[in-house]
């Protein structure tokens, strides 16, 4: 289990659908009960639009299995803002970053400053220490930004250290196997399916063929290795 603050009363954590942030709600929700405010990301609405569904079922299953009072939070990103069609920018910490991540992050603050949140989690982990095309550089650095103070709100990024095999193993050695099924993780995009024909609660395929898939394949066949 990751370290909770038993002193905190309203914990923010960035959900995505997929397994890292849903292990980390898990993880949370099993130690705290704290109001927890779930905060997604519309992303890739016109190419993707299917990733809102996954999202809300993964929060609809916390609902369900935890008695924490959940309050969900929706942010729109304009596919324009995407990497890498956007130009980078410069945010107010002087940091050059692509628009979607200035979105995420500017959003992310003032969630917490309105909702006086004590502390936020984010599931970000580790690449896989194999070559997988596709990998964010900046998920190479073990212990960045692990755990620092913006604007008097504890960030915590507690699965740094960790590649997506550990990550499996968790869901495996708890019988997390439910959740996990309803986790997401592919960003495919696939010809002939997008926003106009659609129908939220529709499942799709997913690709196998992109650096999230072949990450979370790796993470399953190397749990116990």
């Amino acid at each position: 289990m990751i370290d909770v603050d038993s002193r905190y009363q309203k914990i923010g954590i960035s959900i995505s659908g997929g397994a890292d942030s849903a292990l980390l709600a898990w993880m949370i929700c099993k130690q705290s009960a704290a109001q927890i405010h779930f905060v997604y990301q519309i992303r890739m609405w016109k190419t993707r639009p299917w990733q809102e569904f996954y999202a809300d079922r993964v929060m609809e299953w916390f609902k369900k299995n935890f008695s924490n009072d959940f309050v969900v939070h929706k942010n729109f990103v304009p596919p324009e803002m995407e990497e890498p069609s956007t130009d980078y920018i410069t945010d107010e910490y002087g940091d050059s970053k692509p628009g979607n991540r200035i979105i995420l992050r500017a959003h992310n603050e003032y969630i917490a400053h309105k909702q006086k949140l004590d502390a936020w989690y984010a599931g970000v982990t580790l690449n896989p220490p194999v070559t997988l095309e596709g990998e964010l550089e900046d998920r190479n650095i073990p212990g960045y930004n692990k755990h620092k103070v913006i604007h008097d709100v504890n960030v915590h990024h507690p699965f740094v250290d960790c590649a997506k095999d550990w990550v499996m193993k968790q869901y495996l050695d708890n019988n997390l196997h439910e959740l996990l099924r309803l986790t997401r993780s592919c960003e495919g995009e696939f010809e002939g399916i997008d926003y106009t024909n659609y129908r939220y609660g529709e499942d799709v395929n997913e690709c196998g063929e992109c650096f999230w898939c072949r990450e979370r394949k790796w993470g399953l066949d190397n749990a116990y290795t």
